[in-house]
């Protein structure tokens, strides 16, 4: 069968020049060039190419698999059937999680799948992964951050920081940073410091990468969205409240807080701060895409790119690509009949309708990345691009039975060298060209995925609902997204 192509049709309304700016005089002075017209693209999902995702009977035993227009792969059974994150990859070895409500982690070999060394994790829930120098970091929902060492999965050390913890952490010059329920003093021997201030249940911690000594901590308002991000020296992040961070990676020192409603983790890319945002229109929440000054936090320009978003309605569930139901048999089965309080879930539910533990653990929104000036990202059932000085941009709308109405579809795009990589909660994966849109390829597996795809070596990485660890060899263009996000600092940026 040939490979799926997108349909191109034009006439997509006007560009909106986003971070450009002109002096009003030159305005009445001169000729207005007209904004060129961004692609408009049409794409059914119902005409993805089937290809059939093995599930070995044989757990942590991989079986290959071919699409029917001629690409490889293959599929890993992790213990548990549970929702897997994004794998993570450095040095030929693959580095997941079993699952929300798993006790364990895994190293496979990336170009065959074999297993290379597996640890059992005392606490359930190992979340995304990430490595840099040597060591791989990471935590449980319940309730402890992990490093170990990355070629033999030795641990090198391990600290209970309080129950849940939803998000990742993030590593930058040989420092880890994650975020953490600072109310839970005493429960456990746990962070080395002095509760919160008033107002803020969670706290952000720095800590030395191969000793876990505390560097530093600063309060916040409440658990990070899927991790902080180090760049330029800075952490920034957003809390599932909708306030933004920016902190000094070095010291700790606050430069600014916000509450911005922001609705995803940012990015940071030419000295802006672009990260996705909740706007309330005639009774309707609306989603698009902002930018802020990174040294003060001030927006700068309108929000764009937006659209409705009925995924973060209250009691929505988030758009996480499971079913509301199913993230609260997950609760439930670790435990949680009744969140806790340290989880913060009625402020979640009220910004992003995030209801339950999982939901949080699983929670990306609808993320942007940034390549060669242009911010793309996956928002309900759009892809967006949106470039800046008058460059033209592309737009493609996704349709088919699996498209619900209100629904996120996919999650957030990892970025090749030339394509972005998607995967849906239908269990799509597609490839799309940076440049204008146009499709690699459009399969369909009918396995959900919930997490972004990791890119190394022409390979695919991905991580299914029901615990298949897949790779798909998607050629030379898979490659240099190692990690949620791209990389240890969640900040894959050019």
């Amino acid at each position: 069968m040939p490979r799926t192509r997108l349909v191109a049709a034009f006439a997509f309304g006007l560009l909106v020049l986003w971070g450009c700016s002109q002096d009003p005089k030159e305005n009445r002075t001169s000729e207005a060039k007209p904004a060129a017209e961004p692609r408009s693209i049409q794409v059914d999902l119902d005409k993805a190419v089937e290809i059939a995702i093995p599930k070995p009977e044989e757990a942590l035993k991989p079986k290959g698999f071919q699409t029917p227009d001629g690409r490889e792969g293959w599929a890993v059974q992790i213990p548990g059937n549970l929702p897997l994150a994004t794998p993570a990859y450095a040095d030929g070895l693959l580095f997941v999680g079993g699952g929300y409500g798993s006790y364990a982690f895994y190293a496979f070999d990336a170009q065959t799948g074999a297993l290379v060394w597996q640890i059992q994790t005392g606490d359930d829930g190992p979340t995304a992964a990430v490595v840099e120098d040597g060591c791989v970091a990471f935590n449980t929902e319940s309730c402890t951050v992990f490093v170990v060492e990355a070629k033999t999965g030795k641990i090198l050390w391990q600290e209970w920081l309080g129950d849940p913890l939803m998000s990742q952490p993030a590593i930058w010059k040989g420092r880890l940073y994650i975020a953490f329920p600072a109310g839970q003093r005493g429960q456990k021997e746990g962070p080395q410091s002095s509760p919160a201030p008033a107002g803020s249940s969670h706290a952000l911690l720095c800590a030395d990468l191969r000793t876990g000594k505390h560097l530093w901590e600063r309060p916040i308002t409440a658990d990070v969205i899927s991790a902080p991000v180090i760049a330029d020296g800075k952490a920034v992040f957003t809390c599932f409240d909708g306030t933004s961070f920016c902190i000094d990676a070095t010291d700790g020192t606050v430069a600014w807080q916000k509450k911005n409603d922001g609705t995803s983790a940012p990015i940071v890319a030419g000295g802006r701060v672009i990260f996705t945002q909740k706007e309330v229109r005639a009774g309707k929440n609306m989603e698009g895409i902002a930018q802020a000054d990174v040294s003060k936090g001030e927006k700068s320009g309108e929000t764009v790119a937006a659209g409705e978003a009925k995924y973060l309605d209250k009691d929505a569930g988030g758009g996480v690509g499971l079913e509301k139901a199913y993230l609260k048999g997950l609760d439930s089965n670790v435990g949680f009949s009744t969140a806790p309080t340290a989880a913060g879930l009625p402020q979640a539910n009220e910004h992003l309708g995030v209801q339950t533990v999982a939901g949080g653990w699983a929670y990306q929104g609808s993320r942007a990345a940034y390549s060669r000036g242009q911010v793309m990202n996956a928002q309900g059932r759009f892809l967006n691009c949106v470039a800046q000085g008058g460059q033209s941009a592309w737009r493609a709308e996704f349709s088919g039975k699996d498209v619900a109405d209100g629904a996120q579809i996919f999650s957030p795009p990892s970025l090749g060298l030339e394509n972005l990589y998607l995967c849906s909660a239908a269990g799509h994966l597609v490839s799309v060209s940076q440049k204008d849109g146009t499709a690699g390829f459009l399969y369909s597996t009918k396995v959900p995925m919930a997490s972004q795809p990791a890119l190394a070596g022409g390979n695919l990485y991905v991580g299914t609902a029901d615990g298949r660890l897949v790779c798909l060899k998607a050629g030379a263009d898979a490659d240099g997204w190692t990690a949620w996000g791209g990389n240890a600092q969640h900040n894959k940026a050019d």
